[in-house]
């Protein structure tokens, strides 16, 4: 079952699925699969959380691929967006848009939280 899910990981919702429902334990194996053969360079996941940082919110994985300009193969992105959910920094929604939820960075999202009243 892993195996299949795996290999469908470049194409379909079954990888999408996965991410939505942030299974720590299969998320977990997913990443280490995935990270053995793609292999993402620190320079390419610290581009991709960069993106995240200025624009906060991606509709789709096409449009955040597109944003990177033809400088990363859509297997090296799935692999890292796969990571940054395990890591809690992205959230893949129903609808497959992807936020980035991590406070450290988010310069909006800090700056909702300072001027947030208190309940």
């Amino acid at each position: 079952m892993l195996r299949n899910t795996i290999d469908k990981t470049q194409n379909s919702d079954e990888f999408l699925k996965i991410l939505i429902q942030r299974r720590k334990n299969k998320l977990g194996k997913i990443v280490e699969k995935l990270a053995k053969k793609n292999n993402p360079k620190l320079l390419s996941i610290m581009k991709v959380e960069d993106l995240f940082k200025d624009y906060i919110e991606f509709d789709s994985r096409s449009q955040l691929l597109r944003k990177l300009e033809g400088s990363m193969k859509a297997a090296v992105l799935n692999t890292i967006i796969a990571r940054l959910v395990l890591e809690n920094k992205i959230v893949v929604n129903d609808d497959h848009s992807l936020t980035w939820i991590d406070t450290e960075g988010n310069r909006k999202l800090n700056k909702q939280f300072d001027t947030a009243i208190p309940l």
